[in-house]
C-alpha cells in the first residue's frame, strides 16, 4: 500500500497531466519526423548537412533542459512542438534537424544512448557522446531496434541522468515531491489509528462466524467427557451392584 502511494505522489508531482507521459513514450517509439513543419526553413538552408546541424544546434534549438521547455523531467516532442518552443534538449534538437535533412532529401537516421539522441548522416563524425559504442537504440532502415551498448559505465551514467532529471529540477517540486514521501507512512500509521486498527495488527474480533465455530468446538470437545461420565454412572445405577 505504501509502495503505491508512494509512486502515485511521485507521478503526481513530476507529471501533473499523465497525457504528457503518455505522449512521451509514444513518440519516443514513433518519432515524428516530419519534413512540412520545417519547409521554409529547409530551402533558407545549405545542403551541406554539418551546416545544417551546427544552425539547428547553434540557433534554431538552443538547449534547454525538460524542466525549463516542458515543465516535466522528461518530454519527448513532435518537430511543430520543437519548433514552437524555440528551445530543447536533445530530442527536440534531433527531431528538428532530422525534419530538415528528410526535406531536403539527405539520408539519416536517429541514434540513442541511455541519456542522448542524435542524427546519423552521410559524413556524420562521431564524438564521444554520439558513437556505435554507446548507441542503445533508434532507427534504421525504417525499424526500430534495441540493444545493450558496448560502452557502459554505471558511474557515469548516474551522475549524467542526475544531471538531466535531477540538478535543473524547481525547487518547489522537489520540495512537495521530499514531503510528500516524508509524510506518506506517518500518514498510514494515522489512517490506522483513526480505522481502530492501532499499531499493531489484531486478530478477529470476538463474534465472528470463524471465531464462533471455533469457540462452539472447543465446547463440544470440552462437554464430551462430561456427558460421558454421565453415561457411565446412568449405567451403574441401573446394573445389580455387588456386595
Amino acid at each position: 500500500m505504501l509502495g503505491v502511494l508512494a509512486l502515485s505522489w511521485v507521478l503526481v508531482i513530476l507529471y501533473p497531466d499523465p497525457a504528457v507521459l503518455v505522449r512521451s513514450v509514444r513518440n519516443t517509439l514513433r518519432p515524428r519526423i516530419d519534413p512540412a513543419a520545417v519547409q521554409g526553413l529547409a530551402a533558407r538552408l545549405p545542403n551541406d548537412p554539418k551546416a545544417i546541424e551546427a544552425y539547428v544546434l547553434d540557433r534554431q534549438v538552443p538547449y534547454a533542459y525538460d524542466w525549463q521547455s516542458a515543465g516535466v523531467p522528461w518530454y519527448f516532442p513532435t518537430t511543430r512542438e520543437a519548433l514552437r518552443a524555440g528551445r530543447g534538449d536533445c530530442e527536440s534538437r534531433a527531431l528538428v534537424l532530422a525534419s530538415i535533412l528528410t526535406a531536403k532529401g539527405i539520408p539519416n537516421e536517429l541514434r540513442m544512448s541511455l541519456d542522448h539522441i542524435w542524427v546519423d548522416y552521410p559524413g556524420k563524425q562521431a564524438n564521444v557522446m554520439e558513437n556505435a559504442g554507446v548507441q542503445f537504440a533508434g532507427r534504421q532502415n525504417g525499424r526500430f531496434f534495441l540493444h545493450w551498448p558496448a560502452e557502459f559505465h554505471l558511474r557515469q551514467e548516474v551522475a549524467d541522468q542526475a544531471a538531466i532529471f535531477w540538478t535543473p529540477a524547481p525547487w518547489g517540486r522537489v520540495l512537495l515531491l521530499a514531503l510528500g514521501l516524508t509524510l506518506i507512512p506517518f500518514w498510514n500509521v494515522l489512517a490506522g489509528l483513526l480505522a481502530g486498527n492501532g499499531l499493531g495488527a489484531r486478530g478477529p474480533r470476538p463474534g465472528t462466524p470463524l471465531e464462533a465455530r471455533e469457540v462452539g468446538a472447543a465446547g463440544k470437545a470440552q462437554g464430551a467427557p462430561r456427558r460421558l461420565r454421565r453415561r457411565r454412572q446412568r449405567g451403574l445405577a441401573a446394573r445389580p451392584q455387588r456386595v
